[in-house]
């Protein structure tokens, strides 16, 4: 009696061991098949990048941020999504001019032109030490700069930033902070919609520094005035 319930529940253990087994083979099939999808719609939409691992990972990030932009699933974000996005998600409560900036004349955006869009931004051709410089002085997160600097993170790896990824945030980058990482996703996903903040043709600290100087000249000034206009 004692062997056959011993063997009874050595098939179900085998059993639920398959089931188990089963599962996590579809699971690493269906990674698999996203992989292979994303190659596939990358090569077609941007050949010479399509065999680049990190660029692979950047496309699949816009992918994800458009998903997240497109509530009817029909492949297009327009512009009451946009709307919507820039409202609930980025917070903005008067979105016209970043509306406007993501949009232009296009009513519909899909991921090829997220993606190209993207590509044609300044900040993808940022160097590590620009990402570096909008860590600190935009994302106001300097301790995280080395583990920056370790993985020579430029410009092009900017989306993967944008969207959840604890890999890439909690292991690689070392941020325990879940405020930090939030923060910096959100500024992520907003510097890649839509460009570096502040000026596109400075840096920020040089904006930050011309300020500085423009205060300096009026002070000197106003000190000059009270000097020569009291003699």
């Amino acid at each position: 009696m004692d062997f056959s319930k011993s063997v009874t529940l050595w098939i179900l253990c085998l059993c639920f061991l398959g089931e188990s087994l089963m599962e996590k083979q579809g699971s690493v099939d269906g990674e698999q098949q996203h992989t292979d999808s994303s190659v596939s719609e990358l090569c077609r939409i941007d050949k010479p990048l399509c065999k680049d691992d990190n660029a692979l990972l950047s496309f699949e990030a816009i992918c994800s941020i458009h998903k997240q932009m497109d509530d009817d699933a029909n492949g297009n974000v327009d512009v009451l999504e946009t709307d919507g996005f820039l409202r609930e998600d980025l917070n903005y409560h008067d979105p016209k001019a970043k509306h406007n900036s993501f949009h232009g004349d296009d009513q519909f955006i899909s991921v090829e032109d997220l993606w190209n869009v993207w590509k044609g931004s300044e900040v993808f051709n940022w160097t590590v030490d620009e990402v570096v410089e909008w860590l600190i002085a935009y994302v106001e997160l300097p301790q995280y700069e080395e583990s920056f600097r370790k993985m020579n993170f430029n410009g092009s790896a900017m989306p993967r930033l944008a969207v959840k990824n604890a890999t890439l945030t909690v292991t690689v980058l070392k941020m325990l902070d879940r405020n930090h990482v939030q923060k910096i996703q959100l500024k992520a996903l907003d510097t890649v919609l839509f460009g570096p903040p502040l000026s596109k043709s400075h840096g920020f600290r040089s904006a930050v520094h011309a300020d500085v100087k423009r205060l300096s000249r009026v002070d000197a000034g106003v000190m000059l005035f009270y000097i020569y206009g009291c003699v």
